[in-house]
């Protein structure tokens, strides 16, 4: 199973795979929120409501999952990984990753490489990294699909 960071929903949508014209990419995705293959944290979907835009009115729906005592109680550790130091920019990440670690699912995520597939600047503070020191696995929108099944 998996779990998407807000940048997976949000850069997958609008940079890398709109909907327009890959539209087959979010029936598969929204096949696997309903049927439980990507697991969707509370924070993430918060994220996801907070701008009132078309990611909005399609995620608005799907039920997210409360964290659990277990989670609540890494997210303070694991948050101190990253660099950012801006809630507002990282709120949900912590808690994706200790959703990842607590439940044995894999992140998917934008972060921590530039389009060619370089790892950015400060990769051990974005979200590969501090999943890798967490020993969470992550990987990348295509990475995801491919688990998924995908085939265009």
């Amino acid at each position: 199973m998996l779990v998407f960071d807000t940048s997976a929903f949000i850069n997958g949508r609008n940079d890398h795979y709109p909907p327009i014209t890959f539209p087959g990419v979010w029936r598969l995705v929204e096949e696997a929120l309903a049927d439980g293959r990507i697991f969707l944290a509370r924070q993430v979907w918060l994220e996801l409501c907070a701008k009132d835009d078309e990611i909005k009115s399609w995620i608005k729906d799907y039920r997210p999952v409360d964290p659990v005592r277990a989670v609540q109680e890494s997210v303070g550790e694991i948050y101190m990984h990253f660099s950012s130091g801006n809630p507002r920019r990282d709120g949900a990440d912590p808690f994706v990753i200790a959703e990842a670690k607590h439940r044995g699912l894999t992140v998917v995520t934008y972060e921590g490489r530039s389009f060619s597939g370089v790892p950015t600047v400060k990769w051990e503070r974005t979200m590969p990294g501090i999943c890798r020191r967490f020993e969470v696995p992550c990987r990348t929108l295509p990475e995801a699909l491919a688990m998924l099944g995908a085939r265009f």
